[in-house]
């Protein structure tokens, strides 16, 4: 299989760019992991071995080549948010991301394995300990942003990666993305931009006070930051909408990705919702991976922050009958909230 072949079947199998690099520790990262632990700021849900993270080889011992692939999901800005309605992340408009990425990296290693001589591959879609914004980076894919995420022209920093691990040769590539998707990382928009102070530099973020893990954490979120969250019902993009290079950024093709559900959630029914009516209008997103409780939860924080009395009677049923105490906490809280204007 020559170059143009091997890019015709990644982009025949719906895949916007990619990279190819030799299997190889990237050993610049172990610096950056290892002031994020001393720093308590490593995030508490991956693998804390950060010398087994930065060889894609602990993952596949046979690996000899790294795929790194991006999609875009950029949809296009959302209409500001309705009363009573709670926003989602652009990351979670659509189909889930992994099932897609993971069926069309299938295609790929179908093609990998019948016209290359691949016999072992693995894929991976933040699923793994591997860390995938950096091998984006280091094979070229695309640039660093000081919003923590990968800039691949011409979709900026919204992109969804992933990897596959071949155990064959194949042919690497050398050519840099255009410099003018490079985010100089002197820029502190985004920075600036937090609502929780979790980016407080360029390139560094605090995980446990990013509103993208605070809406998905179990138990409750904490006290001091429940305002800052706002009307976030799921995850944040704050710091890529305030990015001046993401306002150039090519919408997406992939229709898997426009709005199944969102971009804003009536927050009244949400509460209401038993866990079969959650699974049918959730199950294929990515907001299903942690349950109705958790986006229940997300729901009465939001409404406290809002303070729209109409919302005081459900949030009052859900205080007192709620199975879970931590969303009967949440509407408590909001219950408050709304009481004390």
């Amino acid at each position: 299989m020559s170059s143009r072949e091997l890019q015709t079947l990644i982009h025949d199998a719906g895949f916007d760019a990619f990279a190819i690099m030799p299997a190889q520790p990237t050993a610049s990262m172990l610096p950056i992991l290892r002031e994020a632990q001393e720093e308590d700021r490593y995030p508490d849900f991956v693998d804390t071995d950060i010398v087994k993270r930065v060889d894609p080889r602990n993952l596949q011992e046979s690996a000899k080549s790294i795929l790194s692939l991006a999609i875009s999901y950029y949809s296009g800005d959302p209409s500001p948010t309705p009363v009573l309605h709670g926003t989602i992340s652009r990351s979670a408009w659509g189909l889930d991301y992994h099932r897609v990425l993971g069926e069309r990296m299938d295609q790929v290693i179908d093609g990998l394995k019948q016209y290359h001589g691949a016999k072992e591959c693995t894929k991976a879609v933040d699923t793994t300990f591997l860390i995938d914004r950096a091998l984006a980076i280091e094979s070229g894919l695309g640039y660093p942003g000081s919003n923590c995420s990968v800039y691949v022209p011409p979709y900026g920093s919204w992109v969804f990666l992933g990897e596959i691990l071949v155990d064959v040769d194949l042919p690497t590539t050398n050519a840099r993305p255009s410099e003018n998707w490079a985010c100089p990382m002197d820029c502190d928009r985004c920075v600036q931009a937090c609502p929780t102070g979790a980016l407080f530099a360029p390139g560094k973020i605090r995980p446990k006070r990013c509103i993208s893990y605070l809406t998905q954490m179990s138990g409750p979120i904490p006290l001091d930051l429940r305002e800052k969250i706002g009307s976030k019902l799921w995850g944040c993009d704050i710091c890529q909408q305030v990015c001046p290079i993401n306002r150039q950024a090519k919408i997406t093709s992939h229709e898997v990705f426009q709005p199944t559900r969102g971009p804003h959630i009536p927050l009244v029914p949400l509460l209401r919702l038993t866990k079969r009516e959650f699974v049918d209008m959730f199950g294929p997103t990515s907001m299903a991976w942690r349950g109705k409780n958790v986006l229940q939860r997300n729901a009465c924080v939001v409404l406290g922050n809002q303070r729209n009395p109409e919302a005081l009677p459900i949030l009052e049923e859900t205080a007192r009958e709620h199975p879970s105490t931590v969303v009967q906490d949440a509407a408590t809280w909001a219950v408050k909230k709304i009481k004390s204007c």
